[in-house]
């Protein structure tokens, strides 16, 4: 049940997103979705208890679902910032969730040259080593998550968090680094190259302990990302 319930939420989503239903809008009956989406009645609860929790839509008692505003929508879901990028009408809140990225990971560049030691940066080190393998001539690249480049970027970003100490610091940025590296990946692939650039520039930065030099680099990165995903160049 679960694949059905999750490929229904998807489309649910993107139907949201996308302004095919529209904000204060109700949901069709669980029993019209049913039959659109040919599958059975638990399977489109859970599909729809999924766009709840992610802050899409809210039951109101008589009336059934409704479209939620967007202001409230969770853009920390991985299924909905992926929705917004390719669907949504204000596909610049992509850009703003990369900011906020940003924002979060310059202070924990500062945390990690602050108090990190050497052999934790090893960790850094590894996984730049790991993007760099994923460009060598034969590997097999694709444009899913599973690509060996945007495992290799993500686990950069979420190790860079974790470096920080404060768990719920890395708590907050974790959704967003696999998204952020399957969407460039998809719209920007000529670009790998330069992906591994900065990610040694940032590793420069924390290694040789100047903060202004990291944050920079943090900055020029997600500079770079959201033109890359902006625009697909």
């Amino acid at each position: 049940m679960s694949l059905r319930y999750e490929q229904i939420m998807r489309e649910l989503i993107e139907a949201v997103v996308s302004g095919a239903y529209a904000e204060g809008q109700l949901l069709p009956p669980v029993e019209s979705l049913r039959e659109r989406h040919g599958a059975g009645r638990d399977v489109v609860r859970e599909a729809l208890r999924g766009l709840e929790e992610r802050g899409l839509i809210v039951h109101r008692t008589g009336r059934g679902y409704v479209i939620a505003d967007r202001e409230g929508w969770d853009m920390r879901s991985p299924d909905v910032l992926l929705a917004c990028a390719a669907r949504g009408p204000d596909r610049g809140v992509v850009g703003y969730a990369i900011d906020a990225r940003a924002v979060i990971e310059r202070e924990a560049a500062r945390r990690v040259i602050e108090f990190a030691p050497d052999s934790d940066l090893w960790l850094l080190a590894g996984r730049v080593e790991a993007m760099r393998r994923a460009l060598e001539p034969g590997t097999q690249r694709t444009f899913d998550p599973g690509d060996p480049l945007v495992v290799a970027e993500a686990w950069f970003h979420k190790t860079l968090a974790l470096l920080t100490a404060n768990t719920v610091l890395a708590q907050l940025v974790e959704p967003w680094h696999l998204p952020f590296a399957t969407l460039r990946r998809r719209r920007a692939p000529e670009r790998d190259g330069t992906v591994l650039y900065h990610h040694r520039r940032i590793l420069e930065g924390l290694s040789s302990r100047e903060p202004e030099l990291a944050m920079s680099a943090v900055d020029a990165y997600a500079a770079k990302l959201r033109r890359w995903i902006g625009s697909g160049r």
